[in-house]
């Protein structure tokens, strides 16, 4: 009996294992330095988006190349990134990576396959000489 006890136990324990593992989340959604963030940068893939997250004042000041503008704190923020495509991969930014890191943490939750943060933000990126389109 004890026999077939053992052997229920682990059937339901691989079954539990195949179910989780198929179950398991492919998203990524990584905070990464600068070095990191340019190199995904360079890959260039159409499935690629750069969003810069501050404010229109700052992203006009400069921002980086092939990035597009969605103000962390405009009114409809959470409606856009609601918008767009779950199956892109998006590199985020501001000038800190703080409101980047939320956003992080909210097309995570919204079940976006592939998000990155930029670590530092701007205030690491310009120092570093990295690209940056200026007025």
């Amino acid at each position: 009996m004890s026999h077939l006890l053992s052997l229920r136990f682990f059937i339901t324990l691989l079954i539990m294992m195949v179910h989780y593992t198929v179950q398991a989340d492919p998203t990524i959604s990584k905070h990464i330095d600068i070095h990191h963030f340019s190199n995904l940068m360079s890959e260039n893939s159409e499935n690629t988006k750069i969003i810069d997250v501050r404010t229109s004042g700052e992203f006009h000041a400069g921002h980086l190349p092939d990035a597009m503008l969605i103000d962390f704190y405009a009114k409809n923020f959470v409606e856009r990134i609601k918008a767009l495509d779950k199956d892109t991969t998006y590199l985020l930014y501001c000038r800190t990576g703080n409101r980047s890191g939320q956003t992080l943490k909210l097309m995570r939750n919204l079940g976006f396959k592939a998000t990155y943060n930029m670590k530092g933000g701007m205030n690491k990126w310009a120092p570093a000489n990295y690209p940056v389109i200026n007025p």
